[in-house]
């Protein structure tokens, strides 16, 4: 079972050789094999199952922490902890029992749910495809940005079986005919696995279908997507603990100020030390909105009736996650800007790697427009209109 200790020593580790591998971008394979060896995949699990019975907002907290050790790699679990939440609230007693065993094993699991082409983002419109295959089916097809796959011991695939039928199947990482190609060229999440997967006729047991979707048919109410749209945010709080901290460092280490500055050393400029206090208190802001959101989804989450939550508090969910990203999308970025202004033009340096911290929050931004959610959320609130019921929302 994982344990605080062993949690904390693992991030430990990681934090100290995140600045570097990004510097000289590193594939995070020491640092995942860290993640495998505390078990951090399984925080959710209770500790009969093999974890350790955190809560939902117990699990975003402890998002943030990874992510000030090393965004990458807390990015990298993102659809890991997604997966390890649907088969917890998952009725299929068999299939919940297999794969929570898994993950308690220190197995990770990865995504090949997106695809490139001229298909709306979200519209479960997939060229990937299975078809049967004596007792099974066989799966190919070309995903991308597969966060996390390459890191992974298995892989969640979305592909379509005929006209109308969507099925959501695991498949392992190193089955014959998966070929993962570390090709995301992102200026940020430079090294996150989120490149292409092809599927060459891969053999597939029907026990490794998950769950099939009419295609045609309304989406039943989830919080699933506002859990995955919230954990982007929650990564962007731990970058912004990271942009506190070296700008603390940036400050203390300055040798030199300016003739006209309203202080000899920049430590003791009062201008820089607003600066300061302004990047700590987003970071609260920040903190405390997701997890807040958080909490609307473990309310969510406790209302699941064979499978289906309440509506309303999925609902409330969706709201809450969209109002933590349009404000946290906005001062993180700030923030990561304003790291700049206590380092002055040395803080440019490449080998500082001070950019690190903008690029991975405007990446992390882009996963869905910031401006469909503000959007959205208007609508909602004036004409009650449910949101969106997708993957993006």
């Amino acid at each position: 079972m994982p344990h605080a200790k062993g949690m904390s020593e693992a991030l430990a580790e990681i934090a100290r050789g995140a600045n570097q591998r990004d510097l000289i971008d590193e594939n995070p394979f020491d640092a995942m094999k860290l993640v495998r060896e505390a078990r951090l995949g399984a925080l959710r699990l209770s500790p009969a199952e093999g974890g350790m019975g955190m809560s939902i907002r117990q699990l975003f907290g402890t998002v943030i922490d990874i992510a000030e050790a090393d965004p990458v790699v807390a990015h990298i679990l993102r659809v890991h902890y997604w997966f390890a939440e649907e088969r917890l609230r998952s009725n299929d007693i068999a299939a919940r029992s297999r794969w929570l065993a898994e993950i308690a094993a220190g197995k990770l699991f990865g995504n090949a749910l997106t695809e490139l082409g001229g298909a709306a983002i979200g519209s479960l419109q997939f060229k990937t495809s299975i078809v049967a295959d004596r007792d099974g089916y066989r799966l190919n097809g070309t995903k991308f940005y597969c966060t996390g796959s390459l890191f992974s011991d298995y892989i969640n695939v979305f592909a379509a079986r005929g006209d109308n039928t969507i099925v959501s199947l695991v498949v392992p990482t190193h089955a014959p005919g998966v070929e993962m190609v570390d090709d995301w060229d992102g200026m940020g999440a430079r090294k996150t696995g989120s490149g292409t997967t092809n599927f060459k006729n891969v053999r597939v047991e029907s026990r490794d279908i998950l769950l099939e979707l009419d295609r045609d048919k309304p989406s039943p109410p989830t919080f699933e997507f506002a859990y995955l749209q919230l954990y982007l945010q929650a990564v962007m709080a731990g970058v912004m603990r990271s942009i506190v901290r070296d700008a603390i460092t940036v400050l203390k280490t300055r040798d030199r100020s300016f003739s006209h500055a309203l202080a000899p050393r920049p430590v003791d400029d009062p201008f820089l030390q607003e600066v300061v206090g302004e990047l700590a208190s987003a970071t609260f802001a920040a903190e405390a909105t997701i997890l807040i959101a958080a909490e609307a989804l473990e309310d969510a989450r406790a209302s699941v009736r064979e499978g289906v939550p309440d509506p309303r508090l999925s609902q409330r969910a969706s709201l809450c996650s969209a109002q933590a990203k349009v404000l946290v999308d906005r001062i993180a970025a700030r923030a990561a800007d304003q790291l700049f202004d206590v380092g002055g033009a040395s803080s440019a340096s490449r080998k500082k790697n001070l950019d690190r911290h903008w690029r991975a929050i405007r990446t992390l931004t882009l996963h869905n427009p910031t401006i469909y959610k503000a959007h959205y959320i208007g609508r909602h609130l004036i004409h009650g209109e449910d949101f969106p019921t997708n993957a993006y929302f």
